[in-house]
């Protein structure tokens, strides 16, 4: 009987990197060029704070003086318009419609909503935070004016413009309205 012998092929156990180190070259720079085109932008907001109990303890007295007189000033921004509440109520004209509905042309007034927070400003000067409630379906543009809307007002004093603080302290919640 004759037995074959099988051929055992002699297997080398170097691997051949060059190619997946010509990807990597071309990935870098490619990542290189697209990181030069970005733009990014910081928008400021608040988060909440965090603290443990010997914080709670220390302010306690002080929060509960503010919070009798603490407006909580929220803006919902909607489909339909703006939804400006307070201290557990929304500043409505008319039951069930938006503080600030949008205009004929389907645009956010925001120069009516500037022109509101000036009015509620007025009557709660040491307020200085609003929380912004956007619907899921808002683009980002509109939030970005509408922070701008909170923050500041220009206005003339002694035939100068100056610059004057709204509510400054902008947070972003989530859309819960």
């Amino acid at each position: 009987m004759l037995r074959s012998k099988k051929r055992e092929l002699a297997v080398s156990g170097d691997i051949n990197v060059i190619p997946f180190i010509d990807m990597l070259s071309v990935i870098i720079i490619f990542l290189i060029m697209v990181a030069s085109f970005m733009n990014l932008g910081i928008v400021e907001s608040s988060m909440p704070r965090a603290g443990g109990a010997e914080a709670q303890t220390a302010e306690q007295a002080q929060q509960q003086q503010q919070q009798e007189e603490r407006l909580d000033l929220t803006i919902a921004i909607t489909e339909k318009g703006f939804y400006i509440g307070g201290a557990g109520a929304i500043l409505q004209e008319r039951a069930g419609e938006p503080t600030i509905p949008k205009k004929t042309n389907g645009e956010y007034d925001f120069q009516a909503l500037n022109d509101k927070l000036w009015e509620i400003k007025q009557q709660y000067p040491n307020e200085w935070t609003v929380i912004l409630l956007p619907e899921d379906k808002i683009e980002y543009e509109t939030i970005i004016k509408t922070m701008d809307a909170a923050r500041e007002r220009w206005i003339e004093e002694n035939g100068k413009r100056i610059k004057k603080y709204l509510f400054p302290n902008v947070a972003i919640a989530a859309g819960i309205f």
